[in-house]
């Protein structure tokens, strides 16, 4: 069988700007450097957040990160309901679910804010297993992808499309396929050291999984 597993944001869910301002919000009150674009924030960020935090300027002895971490969530999860599906990916949802492959939404959000942004996109989550998180830290998925791969049979063909290089870490746990889009959090000079195909939207993805 085939099997799509999508990361969710950045990758289907398009909150990039969000983020980017959400960050610069928290860095400001906290007397740090602001980012100075978007393409600043892409060049950075990464997983684990805490290490991304660090990067940043973030002090955990003066801030710890779990503080931090709901300082953002505060401004990011009310607002994130307003965002969008990026440019091509309903297209992209409905034509997997025609062709009867099986979809997964794999993410490092907690699970109960992804059912709801998954909601107010307009997608059921009666055509897609959705997997996240039960805290607002966003460590890792790769816990997420060991539960996933119980359902899954040795056999299986699992392809894994994300933004991140963290989603190629995933993918690798996997033992599944991997491909990686530009469009998301983080920037395609990252993504490449990845030595996995970077594409330049979700069309193509389907294209390389269809063959």
């Amino acid at each position: 069988m085939k099997r799509i597993v999508w990361d969710w944001n950045g990758t289907l869910f398009d909150d990039v700007e969000l983020c980017f301002h959400c960050i610069n919000s928290v860095l400001t009150s906290h007397h740090c450097q602001p980012l100075p674009d978007v393409e600043a924030y892409r060049n950075v960020f990464g997983f684990p957040i805490e290490d991304y935090y660090r990067e940043l300027g973030f002090d955990f002895s003066v801030t710890p990160f779990s503080q931090l971490a709901k300082e953002y969530m505060e401004l990011y999860q009310k607002k994130s309901y307003q965002c969008c599906l990026v440019e091509d990916a309903q297209q992209v949802l409905s034509q997997v679910q025609k062709d009867k492959i099986h979809q997964t939404v794999l993410s490092a959000s907690k699970k109960e804010y992804l059912d709801r942004q998954i909601q107010a996109v307009g997608l059921s989550t009666s055509s897609l297993d959705v997997y996240g998180i039960q805290d607002i830290y966003a460590r890792s998925k790769l816990a997420l992808a060991r539960e996933y791969q119980k359902t899954c049979r040795p056999d299986d063909e699992i392809w894994f499309i994300g933004d991140s290089l963290h989603d190629h870490e995933v993918a690798d746990a996997l033992g599944a396929h991997c491909l990686l889009v530009t469009t998301g959090h983080q920037s395609r000079k990252r993504l490449v050291q990845s030595g996995v195909p970077v594409l330049d939207s979700l069309k193509e993805c389907l294209e390389v999984v269809y063959g």
